[in-house]
């Protein structure tokens, strides 16, 4: 499914004094607020009618998740920018690689690309935006070869922007996206416990450094970007249950937080806000 407009510029990161933390409560639904849109558990079909709603009102995604099968979230801005954009989901690896390959022909870039699945199941979502610069994407990555990219990637100066984890709890695979790196120093992190994520967060925080992205693993490890760039306000908690995730969507919004990455596997999610 496509759908392509003018308008642009790249997602948020985020900040501030949260920890990883279980949550719990309400039902999972669409929000929306002044500038933002986001939604979460939303069936194939309904997905598809909100992007063409969202669309229609003039607003354009920053980051795209599916799980459990075809159960997608996002989050949406309405801005000033005049990037063209598209955004695809229920793709076979095969056709993965062919939008892929069509959008390179079209000069544009994935900026928010997952998966999840396993084998002939696997399915992929994506966000395209039209803009220059050095790149590099790659799906069906072992924890080694995903390690082995972030190290060259550091060598090119480029910086992870997209990470996702997808497979078998036995047969973790994951897909990234490497984009110049504009934002001073970053690390990333994968295959850790809850535990280990939460022991690094602070260990990470106490560096100066944020989580900007997280993915939650069929395992239920999560993997993590940081990054060090004096953002102040923000907020980052997983292991939340659908509804958990809404009681704390809820609470952030109340405080003038909005989420701006969403990710989710086996009905637990992570999520960061700013």
């Amino acid at each position: 499914m496509l759908t392509a407009r003018k308008i642009a510029v790249v997602a948020s990161v985020l900040a501030g004094a949260a920890a990883p933390v279980v949550a719990v409560a309400p039902a999972a639904s669409a929000q929306t607020a002044p500038a933002w849109v986001a939604y979460h558990n939303l069936s194939a079909s309904d997905s598809v009618a909100r992007v063409k709603q969202l669309k229609g009102q003039g607003y354009r995604p920053i980051t795209v998740n599916v799980s459990d099968g075809e159960r997608y979230a996002a989050v949406w801005v309405k801005d000033s920018s005049s990037a063209a954009w598209g955004i695809w989901q229920g793709m076979s690896p095969e056709a993965f690689q062919q939008r892929f390959d069509a959008a390179l022909k079209e000069g544009a870039q994935p900026i928010s690309v997952s998966a999840t699945g396993s084998g002939d199941s696997v399915v992929f979502t994506a966000i395209f935006q039209k803009k220059s610069g050095s790149f590099v994407t790659k799906s069906n990555l072992t924890g080694d070869k995903f390690a082995a990219l972030n190290k060259e990637a550091v060598s090119k100066g480029l910086a992870l922007a997209s990470v996702d984890a997808y497979g078998t709890p036995g047969d973790i695979r994951y897909v990234g996206v490497w984009t110049a790196n504009k934002g001073g120093a970053w690390y990333y992190s994968y295959g850790k416990s809850r535990d280990a994520h939460e022991e690094y967060f602070y260990a990470k925080k106490k560096q100066g450094f944020r989580p900007v992205g997280v993915a939650v693993a069929p395992d239920g490890t999560y993997s993590a970007i940081w990054r060090k760039d004096g953002v102040k306000s923000w907020a980052h908690y997983v292991d939340m249950s659908s509804s958990g995730y809404q009681k704390r969507f809820d609470d952030l919004k109340s405080k003038g937080l909005a989420p701006v990455q969403v990710n989710a596997e086996n009905g637990r999610y992570a999520a960061i806000w700013q």
